[in-house]
C-alpha cells in the first residue's frame, strides 16, 4: 500500500509538495505507536507534533495545484509507512531477525499486493494503449530502477535495525528538503510563500520532536518549563480578575 499510494501520489501532486508533505509523518507514526501499545511519549515531542501538524495544514492551504484524489494517496501512503515503519522495527529489533530474514518475510507479500494492483488497476488500460512495449523499448532503465528500489530497501531496513525508525524519518526528511530545492530547481514547480512558510513551521517541529526523542531529558526539562509558565500565566491572569473585582465592589 505504502508503494503503490505513495507512487500514485506522483500522478496527482508535484514533487515538492509530496516532500513537504512526508514531514507529517511524526504525527502519524505517534498515532500508529498509541494503537499498537507501543511506549508513549512525552508532552513536548506531543506538542511538537501539534507544530507539525498546523504547518502541514498550512502547507495544503498554500499550495496551488493540490488535489483531493493527490491529498488521499498521500494520507493512504503515509498511514501505510508508519505501520511499516513501527512494525519493521518491531522485526528487527525485538525479534533479533536479520535483514536477510525480514526481505524474506515481507517481499513475497509485497510483491504480491502491488502484483495484484498492477493486474486490476493498470495492465488492461497498458495493453490498450500499448504501452506495455515502453518496457523492452528501455532496457536499461527499468532494470536501474529496479535496481536501485532494491538497494534502498535493503539500506532501509539496516538502517532501522542499526539505528531507529527515528533515525530514518530523520534522513527522508533531509532527502526531502533536497527533491524539494531540485523539483524547484529542474522541473519548474512553483511554490507558494504561505506553502514555504507552511513547510517552515513543519521542520520546526519536525526538529523539536527529533530532539526531544533522541535526549529525553531536554524533553523533560522542556515539559516542567512549559508547564512552569503555563502556571504562572494562570496565576497572573487569576490575580488580575481579583484586582478587577475589588475594583467593581469598592465602585
Amino acid at each position: 500500500m505504502t508503494l503503490a499510494t505513495g507512487n500514485a501520489a506522483y500522478l496527482h501532486l508535484g514533487l515538492g509538495f509530496i516532500q513537504m508533505l512526508k514531514a507529517f509523518t511524526p504525527a502519524v507514526v505517534l498515532g500508529v505507536m498509541w494503537a499498537l501499545g507501543a511506549p508513549r511519549v512525552g508532552r513536548a515531542a506531543v506538542g511538537f507534533v501539534f507544530v507539525i501538524v498546523a504547518g502541514t495544514v498550512i502547507e495544503v492551504k498554500g499550495e496551488l495545484h493540490a488535489t483531493i484524489v493527490g491529498l488521499t494517496l498521500m494520507m493512504v501512503s503515509e498511514v501505510m509507512e508508519a505501520i511499516n515503519l513501527v512494525m519493521t522495527q518491531r522485526l528487527l529489533q525485538e525479534l533479533k531477525f536479520t535483514v536477510v530474514e525480514g526481505f524474506y518475510v515481507l517481499a513475497p507479500p509485497s510483491a504480491a499486493c502491488l502484483f495484484g494492483a498492477a493486474a486490476f488497476l493498470e495492465w488492461p488500460s497498458m495493453l490498450r494503449e500499448g504501452h506495455l512495449d515502453i518496457v523492452p523499448s528501455n532496457p536499461l532503465r527499468f532494470v536501474a530502477a529496479a535496481t536501485l528500489g532494491l538497494a534502498v530497501n535493503y539500506v532501509s531496513l539496516c538502517l532501522i535495525q542499526l539505528t531507529s525508525s527515528l533515525f530514518s524519518k530523520i534522513l527522508n526528511t533531509v532527502r526531502g528538503i533536497c527533491l524539494v530545492l531540485v523539483g524547484v530547481m529542474f522541473y519548474g514547480e512553483e511554490i507558494a510563500p504561505l506553502e514555504l512558510f507552511g513547510y517552515s513551521v513543519a521542520l520546526i517541529g519536525f526538529a523539536g520532536y527529533n530532539y526531544v526523542q533522541l535526549f529525553p531529558k531536554e524533553g523533560d526539562r522542556l515539559e516542567k518549563f512549559s508547564v512552569a509558565a503555563c502556571s504562572c500565566s494562570g496565576l497572573d491572569a487569576a490575580r488580575g480578575s481579583y484586582g478587577l473585582a475589588v475594583d467593581v465592589d469598592e465602585l
